[in-house]
């Protein structure tokens, strides 16, 4: 039975040790050497204020915790899926912010409602919102 020698096997796992040091090295540092941005919205809290004439005032408490500025495409109201767009708020990374907004023409039927706010492609998960009457 034939073999390769040992000296020609150690210098084939040399190499392949080295080169996959060397791969494993550049794709470590890449990976840190470049953090990406990303942005990410947290609602803290959601009141709806309902006064029974057609017109709902909504308070949404957030605070971006990516690290860039984000703003804020529209929010829905669930179960009846009210939507309110054009809000174009800004936040920036850190800053807590308090926006009211209102909407004409809304009823509101259940007691319990729930907001998603939309930014910038992506969705905060739905926050009870507390409905003041």
């Amino acid at each position: 039975m034939r073999a390769i020698s040992p000296l020609v096997a150690t210098a084939i796992l040399l190499v392949a040790t080295v080169a996959g040091g060397i791969i494993l090295y550049n794709y470590l540092m890449e990976t840190l050497s470049s953090p990406g941005e990303y942005i990410a919205l947290s609602p803290i809290s959601a009141k709806i204020v309902d006064l029974g004439t057609g017109t709902i005032y909504v308070n949404v408490k957030v605070v971006a915790v990516g690290t860039s500025a984000t703003t804020i495409d529209k929010i829905v109201i669930l179960p009846e899926n009210i939507e309110i767009t054009d809000i174009n708020e800004t936040i920036k990374p850190g800053e807590t912010k308090s926006i009211t907004l209102s909407k004409n023409g809304v009823t509101l039927t259940n007691t319990e409602h729930y907001i998603i706010i939309y930014y910038e492609g992506q969705a905060t998960e739905p926050i009870e919102a507390e409905l003041l009457s």
